[in-house]
C-alpha cells in the first residue's frame, strides 16, 4: 500500500515588504512592483527523496508569475519569498528529487493582505508512492519555552510564548492555550501555567493567527 507524505509548508505573511530576489535563503525571480507581505516557506521533507523545492506565485493582476527556489538544510526547506498583497494569489509548490523528477505538488489560492494573515493548511500530493509528509501555510511562527518538560504529579511549569513574523521581528498578541490530554496535564487558558495531573506524555499548544507552538510534557512517578 502506498503511503502519502504531506510536506509541511509554512508561509508566514508579515506586514513588511517582500523582496523580488533572494531573501533569507530563498532565491526568486519575477517582476518588481509594490511588495508588502513577507512569506516564510518551510517544508519538512525529511524521509523523502526531495532535493529541491520550487514555489510559484501567480495572480490575475500579475503579468509574470514569481518563482522562488527554496534551499533544503538537514531535511527542512526554508526561505523567505516576497509577494504583493492582493486577491486570488495562487501559490503552487512543487518538490523534485536529485534527478529533477517532480515528486510532490500542491496549490492553494488565497487573498494576501498587509499584516497578519491566518494560517492555512496545504497538501503536496506525491506523484509516486512515498512516505507521508505534513504541510502548513501561516503568517507567524510561535514557539514555547521551555519546549520539553518533565514533571511529577502536582508540579507546575510556566510556558512562555514567542511570536515572530517572517523576518523574525517580535509580534505582540495574545495566544490561546490548549492541552492535548488534560488527564496528563492541564494549562491555564490565560496565563499558560501548566499543571501535571497523571502519568504519561502530552503536548501543550499556544495558537495565534492559526499558527501553533507546542511544548512536550512528560509526567513521571
Amino acid at each position: 500500500m502506498q503511503l502519502r507524505r504531506y510536506i509541511g509548508v509554512a508561509l508566514v505573511v508579515g506586514g513588511a515588504q517582500l523582496l523580488w530576489g533572494s531573501c533569507g535563503g530563498g532565491d526568486g525571480a519575477g517582476p518588481a512592483g509594490n511588495s508588502d507581505a513577507t512569506l516564510v516557506v518551510q517544508a519538512d521533507v525529511s524521509g523523502t527523496a526531495v532535493a529541491s523545492v520550487v514555489v510559484e506565485v501567480a495572480g490575475p493582476d500579475m503579468v509574470t508569475p514569481l518563482v522562488f527556489n527554496i534551499p533544503i538544510v538537514a531535511g527542512v526547506a526554508m526561505g523567505t519569498v516576497t509577494v504583493s498583497a492582493g486577491s486570488n494569489r495562487t501559490i503552487t509548490i512543487r518538490a523534485f528529487d536529485a534527478g529533477g523528477i517532480e515528486t510532490h505538488s500542491g496549490a492553494v489560492t488565497v487573498n494576501i493582505q498587509h499584516g497578519i494573515n491566518t494560517t492555512v493548511t496545504m497538501t503536496l500530493v506525491p506523484e509516486t508512492g512515498s512516505l507521508p509528509i505534513h504541510t502548513t501555510l501561516g503568517s507567524v511562527r510561535v514557539t514555547l519555552t521551555p519546549s520539553h518538560n518533565s514533571l511529577t504529579a502536582g508540579q507546575t511549569v510556566q510556558l512562555v510564548p514567542t511570536i515572530v513574523d517572517a523576518l523574525g521581528v517580535p509580534v505582540s498578541g495574545t495566544v490561546k492555550w490548549a492541552t492535548r490530554d488534560p488527564g496528563v496535564a492541564t494549562v491555564d487558558t490565560i496565563t499558560g501555567l501548566v499543571t501535571a495531573r497523571g502519568l504519561g506524555q502530552t503536548s501543550i499548544f499556544a495558537v495565534f493567527a492559526g499558527a501553533a507552538g507546542a511544548a512536550d510534557v512528560t509526567v513521571i512517578p
